[in-house]
């Protein structure tokens, strides 16, 4: 049985994750939107208006904007409850990424599955680390221009990694081959899985099952037995819900196509 604040956690997770000082992340949020945003990425949620004052959220979030790389999530406890229609009236569109819909999902008990024969192990490596994001590149068919503009500033993600301790990753690995990789944001509540990707070459064979129980650990080492995702529809969820994750609302996610 899922609690309200797991529910809420769960939602809006960018509300409740750490950003620690002097990391590249940083938040605002006013109680009428959370804006987080990282290095070429950023996302807008826990939107809170009326709906005459929504022309007006849009260009304070222009203003605030580091990167055109950022997305509305919407999510049910949004307002107003016709968000969506709104923005898509001011002109915006789905996602680049084409992943216009997400499941926000949440598990409070074991994981069903244990793959005990995958090697996971959580990244103290900058080569770990390295071949984490080449996984999660090529699986996620990455261009190249964008892989060199990562590869470029690789060494200071890793370094503030270790310096801030967020986010926690992990590789999985097959005949000593990294074939699988994903992330764990811990918060006070629980745990937020993110970047979970595995080599084509590779799939079918339990390691994101073994990632997940790989984060489901962590969480119980650290006192915060939950996990949450947004997972994709057509990837992630089916091996979420097979391992007793529950459904908790739909996450739609636009982009602003006039930024």
């Amino acid at each position: 049985m899922l609690t309200p604040e797991i529910r809420e956690y769960a939602e809006m997770p960018d509300r409740f994750a750490p950003v620690p000082e002097g990391s590249s992340v940083t938040r605002y949020d006013d109680g009428r939107l959370c804006f987080i945003q990282g290095t070429g990425w950023g996302s807008v949620s826990c939107v809170n208006v009326e709906p005459d004052e929504l022309e007006q959220l849009v260009a304070q979030v222009r203003a605030l904007a580091r990167t055109r790389n950022y997305v509305w999530w919407i999510g049910p406890a949004t307002r107003p409850p016709d968000l969506e229609e709104r923005l898509r009236a001011l002109g915006f569109v789905d996602p680049e990424d084409k992943v216009g819909t997400l499941r926000a999902v949440a598990l409070t008990e074991q994981p069903r599955a244990n793959p005990q024969e995958i090697d996971v192990v959580r990244v103290e490596s900058f080569e770990d680390f390295a071949a984490g994001h080449e996984v999660q590149w090529d699986a996620f068919d990455v261009p190249a221009e964008r892989r060199e503009q990562r590869r470029a500033r690789l060494r200071d993600d890793y370094e503030e990694s270790l310096e801030v301790g967020i986010p926690v990753a992990f590789l999985a690995r097959l005949d000593g081959k990294a074939a699988a990789t994903a992330m764990a944001v811990p918060a006070e509540r629980g745990v937020y899985l993110i970047a979970g990707a595995t080599a084509q070459w590779a799939r079918g064979r339990g390691l994101y099952r073994a990632l997940v129980r790989a984060r489901w650990d962590y969480a119980v080492e650290r006192g915060t037995p939950a996990l949450v995702s947004a997972a994709n529809p057509d990837t992630s969820y089916p091996i979420l819900k097979s391992v007793g994750f529950e459904d908790v609302c739909t996450i739609v996610r636009l982009e602003d196509a006039n930024r």
